[in-house]
């Protein structure tokens, strides 16, 4: 009897341990499960903030062209550009525009800006929206002239604002007949 309460003590034991090892086998796979399910989800809400972020782009890029619309509606909108000739003799240094007597904008150039407008490149200098009327736009170039002597210029344009959209182009041309710059200011 004493042998069989052993055997039966050892086989209690036994299966208590090989009980207590399935639990901890299968605590370990529910461990695994919870991960990979974890991961899963942390995958799924990745793919879902990369897509609003898409969205919320999409969304600011109509939002800034409803807000330039409802600002600047084309009937009552000018334009003011500057382009550059070669600029051989010319090196812009700076622009300052008014507008029926307020300066408006004034604007200091680099070599970056500079080069890309002697390339060929046109820059919106100033969008605003105008009364129909008559109005005044007076442009003064600053900058480095022939046999590098400071160069300071200004330009005038009157003109009747009428419906629709205005666009004024400060145009900085090489004048090779009289080996200097000229500064127009043109209505498109």
């Amino acid at each position: 009897m004493g042998v069989n309460k052993a055997f039966f003590c050892c086989l209690l034991l036994f299966a208590t341990t090989l009980s207590q090892a399935e639990k901890i086998e299968f605590a370990g796979e529910q461990r695994k499960q919870t991960a990979q399910q974890a991961l899963d989800t942390v995958k799924d809400l990745s793919r879902e903030i990369q897509q609003l972020k898409t969205n919320i782009v999409g969304l600011n890029k109509d939002l800034r062209l409803m807000e330039e619309e409802l600002l600047f509606p084309s009937s009552s909108q000018v334009s003011v550009f500057v382009s550059l000739d070669i600029g051989q003799f010319f090196k812009l240094e700076s622009i300052k525009v008014k507008l029926d007597g307020k300066q408006v904008v004034s604007h200091i150039y680099s070599d970056k800006q500079r080069n890309a407008l002697a390339r060929g490149g046109v820059q919106r200098l100033y969008l605003t929206n105008l009364n129909l009327g008559e109005h005044t736009l007076s442009a003064f170039f600053t900058g480095i002239g022939p046999n590098g002597r400071p160069y300071k210029r200004a330009s005038e344009l009157n003109f009747t604002k009428q419906k629709g959209s205005h666009y004024i182009e400060l145009a900085v041309v090489d004048d090779f007949s009289k080996q200097e710059p000229t500064f127009v200011i043109k209505q498109w």
